[in-house]
């Protein structure tokens, strides 16, 4: 499942993507322009090889997916790993119960919609301004999986249930392919949003860096 959630990061994202063993890395160009590896509960000799590399390239970063976030970051500061963030989630939906009607805009916006193969992207724009861009998202079909992506709210727009708006319309593109289950990682702000449409956390997302000098 990680691996689906990667596969699906990164195509909605561009990312340049690799995998050795059970260590998935993608190069995250519009951001730190170095690589991220990303791994699901690893060894003490997995955690040590990464870190090891993360030391050398202070740019890299390293998520780690895990049921147990305390002892994964104390296992990281024991490697002289740094944690950047850990209060994000993997979080999983059933998608056979999800709406397949694509929702009519808010009042005063609308909705439009890109199609790319098993790639979606919504975007939700002021009605009297269509250059103003006041939600968007993007999904992408991999197997019998939808993972979510960049599902943003612009800061003069929250609160107007835009999100939720993104989300359902999503959910609708995503069911035109024969899909079962949906993936994404949330903030702590965005695990009440998804919560409330359905979706279970499995995972936490411990994300850490190298030393500085």
């Amino acid at each position: 499942m990680i691996g689906v959630w990667v596969t699906g990061w990164v195509g909605a994202r561009g990312y340049e993507s690799r995998t050795e063993g059970r260590v998935h890395a993608a190069l995250r160009h519009d951001t730190s322009g170095d690589w991220e590896y990303i791994i699901h509960e690893p060894s003490s000799e997995e955690l040590v090889a990464v870190s090891e590399t993360l030391h050398k390239h202070p740019a890299r970063r390293l998520t780690i997916v895990t049921n147990d976030s305390l002892s994964t970051t104390e296992a990281a500061l024991t490697a002289g790993l740094g944690v950047v963030t850990s209060d994000e989630a993997l979080m999983v939906a059933d998608m056979s119960g999800q709406d397949v009607e694509s929702p009519r805009p808010a009042e005063g916006f609308t909705i439009e919609t890109e199609r790319d193969g098993k790639h979606a992207y919504v975007s939700i724009h002021l009605e009297d301004d269509p250059e103003v861009v006041a939600a968007s998202g993007h999904v992408a079909v991999v197997d019998e999986y939808a993972v979510f992506d960049r599902i943003i709210t612009a800061n003069d727009f929250r609160r107007r249930g835009l999100g939720s708006l993104v989300m359902r319309a999503l959910v609708s593109l995503a069911l035109e392919h024969d899909v079962e289950e949906g993936l994404l990682v949330a903030s702590t702000d965005g695990q009440a949003l998804y919560h409330y449409l359905g979706w279970t956390p499995i995972g936490s997302i411990v994300t850490l860096e190298g030393q500085k000098d």
